[in-house]
């Protein structure tokens, strides 16, 4: 196993690619959850695929590909629908401010930025791409305010709230497939890299949002790293015309506000990165990377073999004191492999041979240092018939007692897991919804968050977004209940997943 650890400064104490082997359906045919998760809220199909959740007070705003829905969540049992507002534009991952502003990323060429508009070529030289941003004072009749434009379109953002007065969006973007201006092509002629090798910072004036614009483009790299850039094909990923051949950019960020620290999911690599009191993230000059590019005894499937590769490095999320990071790798998945738990064929980059390797795992690495606490996998399989269950997005849970991680597994359902001991986390609760159609759960997010409204004295609420690959059959927005782990909430007068404090 080769595994990076690079030391770049002396130490200091998040389509996401998702699923290139699509499974026609989990092989149980009963929801599958431990005794303690309970399933309380399935708000039905979508038209198009489901993203993200941020939520403000006791408002929670679900993401889709045609736009957002606005759900009151005071009775956490049985949300009730505000909006449902059209706007296409994928992602539409959400964040939001004082339940006032709403901030979309779009990272799909369309003819324009208001909500009407369609998809375009994706080299349209006229196309937008870029953030977009919504007043949502009155949750019933959003209104667009404007769009951002930003090379390479927004996958996803993250909020950093500068002071009470401005917020800062760090955007993160990658040539995926060519933009107006981004990739192999448009980039350079738009005296652009080819691999874009930024992320781009945008200032929102909170009293005066129609003059949010663009205020930096902080550099990546990928220190150590031989060709200094993600490669398609080494990870089994169809080149040009499908892809653009290379990448060299970040996919998700997670900002941890008090301690003025970024981590960031950076496709190739996993990143520390300092805030600069401009709100600036130190990116030219990480704190340390951490890499895992090849899988030494090959794919044994096997969710304790700590033997495992990365296949793209997707998001991350601090623990609540910020001493551990948990990083997740999405795993592209070879085609046609049962891939419970995936199994992806990478290249190794220094000797050029490709081989099978375990992927689609978290790793639990020390803030201070980098250094490697452990590897984790869902321990459950899905019975017979194809299956797929990566790692996605997820969240820490406010609590002294214990720290606890919820999360989302693709088609493996949503689970919480107790890192307390960060060399050896545990499974403590799951819940995996049966097939309905094409799949069975199908979860792009699972957050817990505890509004003003909470369930109850010990038990974790939760909230999820199902329906993936295959909308017409999803649960759309879903809540969950945890019962008896002991623990204590903080409740939270909000949360952006990606913003920790």
């Amino acid at each position: 196993m080769q595994r990076l650890v690079r030391f770049v400064l002396p130490s200091v104490l998040a389509l996401g690619l998702a699923g290139w082997a699509l499974p026609a359906g989990a092989g149980h045919n009963a929801d599958v959850h431990s005794a303690n998760m309970s399933n309380l809220f399935n708000s039905g199909p979508t038209s198009a695929v489901n993203s993200d959740i941020a939520f403000w007070g006791n408002r929670a705003y679900y993401g889709n590909y045609n736009g957002f829905r606005i759900y009151d969540i005071s009775n956490p049992a049985s949300p009730s629908l505000l909006r449902n507002f059209s706007c296409f534009g994928p992602q539409n991952d959400p964040v939001v401010w004082k339940n006032k502003l709403l901030f979309l990323a779009i990272d799909r060429t369309l003819s324009g930025p208001e909500c009407g508009n369609e998809a375009v070529a994706h080299d349209d030289p006229n196309g937008w791409e870029g953030v977009r941003i919504f007043d949502v004072s009155n949750p019933a009749s959003p209104t667009f305010i404007k769009g951002v434009y930003t090379d390479c379109g927004a996958h996803t953002i993250t909020m950093y709230p500068k002071n009470s007065a401005q917020i800062l969006l760090y955007v993160s973007s990658y040539p995926l497939r060519p933009g107006p201006t981004c990739g192999t092509v448009n980039g350079p002629a738009a005296g652009r890299d080819p691999v874009h090798g930024v992320i781009q910072v945008i200032k929102v004036p909170v009293n005066n949002p129609k003059a949010a614009k663009e205020i930096a483009e902080p550099p990546i790299n990928y220190p150590g790293d031989s060709d200094n850039q993600f490669v398609a094909s080494q990870h089994g990923l169809p080149g040009p015309p499908v892809l653009e051949p290379a990448l060299r950019a970040c996919h998700d960020i997670a900002v941890f506000v008090e301690l003025k620290l970024a981590a960031a999911a950076c496709a190739e690599q996993a990143q520390l990165w300092s805030i600069a009191p401009t709100g600036i993230p130190n990116t030219a000059n990480p704190l340390w990377v951490y890499d895992d590019s090849t899988d030494s005894n090959g794919a044994t499937q096997d969710p304790a073999d700590p033997e495992v590769a990365v296949d793209f490095w997707h998001s991350a999320t601090f623990s609540q004191d910020g001493s551990v990071v948990n990083f997740i790798d999405e795993s592209f998945a070879d085609p046609g492999v049962d891939s419970c738990p995936p199994v992806t064929t990478i290249t190794d980059p220094d000797s050029g041979n490709p081989g099978p390797s375990d992927t689609g795992r978290m790793f639990f690495l020390d803030t201070a240092t980098g250094t490697l606490h452990s590897t984790f996998m869902i321990p459950r399989t899905e019975g017979a018939g194809p299956c797929y269950n990566s790692a996605h997005l997820g969240n820490t849970v406010a609590t002294a007692d214990a720290d606890l991680l919820v999360n989302a597994w693709y088609m493996g359902g949503v689970d919480v897991i107790d890192f307390s001991d960060p060399t050896s986390p545990t499974e403590v609760a799951h819940y995996d919804i049966a097939p309905a159609g094409a799949t069975g759960s199908d979860n792009w997010s699972a957050y817990w968050y505890e509004g003003p409204t909470a369930l109850g004295s010990d038990t974790l609420t939760i909230y999820a977004t199902d329906g993936v690959h295959s909308p017409s059959t999803g649960r759309g927005a879903q809540v969950f209940k945890v019962t008896g782990l002991g623990v204590g909430e903080a409740n939270l007068g909000h949360l952006n997943p990606q913003t920790q404090g």
